[in-house]
């Protein structure tokens, strides 16, 4: 059985219901970092017409720690967080290039663990850490950088170190 399936079953336990759109809206953002208007453009492709719904639904996942919200160069951006089992919707770590808006998630618990264990939080219970690094590559051109060969945030995601 799958994570989404175990999810769902878990839900339902509780009397949650995932419905046709609910699920729709986990399918796609399944790899992906999107805003309410990409997720709402992807789900007219597939029949769903309604942003209320949109809206609503993504609330209710946000609520149930299915899917994380997270402000990227000034947007807000929904990530699925059960499609990844090194992280949750409490700890993540998204970095992202400023000129082609590539983003990609580093799953490193050592900089979660040394944030948490630092002496300023010895009397503080961190539940929720999210942390997004923004920027530019080093070698930063406008016109190269736009080319994901180019891009330093695909060739570390591409180096398996994240």
């Amino acid at each position: 059985m799958d994570v989404k399936e175990k999810l769902f079953r878990e839900l339902r336990k509780d009397n949650i219901r995932i419905t046709k759109q609910r699920r729709a809206i986990i399918d796609v953002l399944e790899g992906k970092h999107l805003t309410i208007q990409e997720i709402y453009s992807e789900l007219k492709k597939k029949g769903y017409h309604n942003l209320g719904t949109v809206y609503n639904n993504i609330d209710f996942l946000i609520e149930h720690k299915i899917v994380a919200q997270l402000f990227i160069n000034g947007k807000k951006h929904y990530d699925l967080t059960i499609d990844d089992s090194t992280h949750s919707a409490d700890s993540h770590i998204h970095v992202t290039c400023k000129v082609n808006n590539n983003i990609i998630e580093i799953n490193q618990g050592k900089i979660f663990d040394l944030i948490k264990n630092d002496d300023i939080f010895k009397d503080f219970n961190i539940n929720k850490l999210q942390i997004v690094v923004e920027g530019t590559c080093q070698h930063y051109d406008k016109e190269s950088c736009k080319d994901d060969a180019s891009c330093f945030i695909k060739s570390l995601q591409a180096s398996k170190l994240v």
